[in-house]
Order: structure tokens, then C-alpha cells, then sequence
């Protein structure tokens, strides 16, 4: 016996679902239904392979866009440049002030580019060779230039970074052939291995250490330490005993020769005191000469007086006669 589908539940399944599905595509995609998001168009003259639609846009390694369009723009003479359209989320910009920064604004975008604001590719993965792109300032980028000859959205020019050179020199790099050379030396260093016996080396290296430490524990090891110790000690204690000796006897020294510089300089103000007594200016020296003549004199009348004395002894007894003169 078949019981009746019930189409109040079949209706509520239904409406669950489509509110499951509904909550799935609102979590997934709400950032993007809810952003203000800017767009951008940059034109590249490197190979842009390894970028693709979704390939995150960052600032200084900070998400703040996805690429949405990858286009070719064939031109009929000169360089090709790949034009790439990204939108940035304009939320996550803001000032040094944390305000928000009109980044639709074109005079506002054209004095960051005048700052240095490039866009260029980076590589996100090594292993997958998928970029990304980059919005940083460069001081060094020199005066900016402009591919974009019609469209709406403004333009913010690039920069090489010679990855694409990079990832080309990769691709020319034999990965079989040094594979095979790694496994080469690979199988080589296995065969030393197994070669060589590791026993032996082992018992001998056993060995070492433990006649290393048979020296190490030895008594004429410990006994030259604690004589190179007792040696340092007495060393440091002479030191010590040398340099309270030599601080007092330099003290001394050093009295002796202030001393000897105090008698040095009472010796020259003698000699200079003795040098102006003996000048021929001086009252001592004329006084002298005073002297002397007297003393000259004096000498003159005693050789008279012996003289006389040598002509008359009886002076002596009589006395000298004057002779008469007349009135």
C-alpha cells in the first residue's frame, strides 16, 4: 500500500535548499557583492604567462584586488603591450590618517604615479610559475608612461622586473639530465658506503675517544693544571706585590726630583744675584776699588817707612829730626 507524497514537505525541502544554496553563494561572494571596487588598466610588454583571470593584484604583498580581464592589442608597428584590467578594492585604501582615499579621483592616481606608484609582475609560486600582480613606489622608476590611446579606466603604468627573463632561463635549464646526474652521485656515494668498513671505522673511532678520555682523566694532565693554576696565582700575587712596592718608591721619586727642581731654581737666582754684585756697575764693586787704593796707599807708606827705618836705626831711639826751615 503506496502512502501519498505530501507536497508541503516536498515544497519546504525545496525552499531549504534553495536558502542553503542562497547562504553558500552570500558568504562566498559577499566581500565582492559588497566592496566598492575600482577598476584599473595596465599594460605590459613583458609575457604575462602564469597570469590569469583572478590572479591576486597587492600592495607591498597585501591583497587589495583581483585581475578581471587579460586582453590582446595588436598594434601594426612598434613594441606589443598585453593590456590587464584589474579592480582594487577601494575600502582597503585609506590615508596615513586612516580616512578614506577616493581612488576613482584621476588627479589623485596621476600625483601617486608622479610619486613612483608602478604596477608589476611578480611570482607568486615557484613550483606552479603563477604571478601575481604588484603596486608599490619605486624612487628610481623614472618619468611615467602611458600606453592607453582610448578607454575608461584609468591607467597606472608598469614597470619590468625581468621575471619573464627569469622564468625563460628556467625553462632552457635540463632538469632530466642534472636529475640524472644527482642520482649518478647518488648511486656512487652508496656504493662508498657499502664499500668502506664501517665497523672498522667505528672500532677505531671507539678507540679515540677513549684514549682521549684516558688523557683527559690522567693524573700528570690534573697535575700540570693545578701547577699552571698555583704558577698563575703566585704570578698574579707577585704582580700585586710589585706594584705596592713601585707606587711608594715613585711617590718618593717624584719628591726628590720636585725638591731638586726647587734647588735648581734657588741656584740660578744666586748665580744671577752674584752675577749683578760683581758687574762693574754695581756699588760692591766700586766700593772695592775704594778699598783697594787705600790698602795700595798704605802699602806705598810702610815701604817708605822701611826705607827710612834701613837709612836711620837710631830713628828708632831718637825719633826723627825735622830740619829747620826758615819764617
Amino acid at each position: 500500500m503506496s502512502s501519498s507524497t505530501n507536497p508541503v514537505k516536498v515544497g519546504a525541502f525545496v525552499l531549504g535548499g534553495l536558502a542553503l544554496m542562497l547562504a553558500v553563494v552570500l558568504t562566498l561572494g559577499a566581500n565582492r557583492l559588497f566592496s566598492r571596487r575600482v577598476p584599473f588598466v595596465l599594460y605590459f610588454a613583458d609575457s604575462v604567462h602564469g597570469l590569469t583571470v583572478g590572479s591576486a593584484v597587492k600592495f607591498k604583498g597585501v591583497p587589495i584586488g583581483t585581475v578581471t580581464r587579460i586582453q590582446v592589442a595588436l598594434r601594426e608597428e612598434g613594441p606589443q603591450y598585453i593590456p590587464v584590467h584589474v579592480e582594487v578594492d577601494e575600502d582597503l585604501i585609506l590615508s596615513a590618517a586612516g580616512e578614506p582615499v577616493d581612488i576613482r579621483d584621476r588627479a589623485f592616481v596621476r600625483q601617486q604615479v608622479d610619486k613612483g606608484l608602478r604596477a608589476s609582475l611578480e611570482l607568486e609560486s615557484f613550483i606552479t610559475g603563477r604571478l601575481y600582480v604588484q603596486f608599490d613606489y619605486y624612487t628610481s622608476a623614472g618619468p611615467p608612461e602611458y600606453r592607453q590611446k582610448h578607454g575608461t579606466d584609468v591607467e597606472i603604468p608598469t614597470r619590468s622586473t625581468g621575471l619573464p627573463e627569469f622564468l625563460k632561463s628556467l625553462e632552457r635549464v635540463d632538469l632530466a639530465g642534472m636529475s640524472q646526474r644527482i642520482n649518478t652521485v647518488l648511486e656512487q656515494l652508496q656504493q662508498l658506503l657499502e664499500g668502506a668498513n664501517i665497523k672498522q671505522l667505528t672500532d677505531q673511532a671507539g678507540r679515540t675517544l677513549h684514549a682521549v678520555e684516558g688523557l683527559v682523566r690522567s693524573p700528570e694532565l690534573t697535575n700540570a693544571l693545578v701547577s699552571i693554576s698555583q704558577a698563575a696565582e703566585e704570578a698574579t700575587r707577585l704582580l700585586a706585590d710589585t706594584r705596592g712596592q713601585i707606587s711608594p718608591l715613585a711617590a718618593r721619586l717624584t719628591n726628590s726630583i720636585d725638591r731638586a727642581a726647587l734647588t735648581l731654581d734657588e741656584l740660578r737666582q744666586t748665580a744671577a744675584e752674584l752675577r749683578q754684585l760683581i758687574s762693574s756697575d754695581s756699588p760692591l764693586m766700586g766700593e772695592l776699588q775704594a778699598a783697594l787704593a787705600q790698602f795700595t796707599e798704605a802699602a806705598s807708606a810702610v815701604r817708605r817707612l822701611a826705607d827710612f827705618l834701613n837709612r836711620n836705626p837710631r830713628a828708632l831711639l831718637t825719633g826723627r829730626k825735622l830740619s829747620e826751615t826758615s819764617p
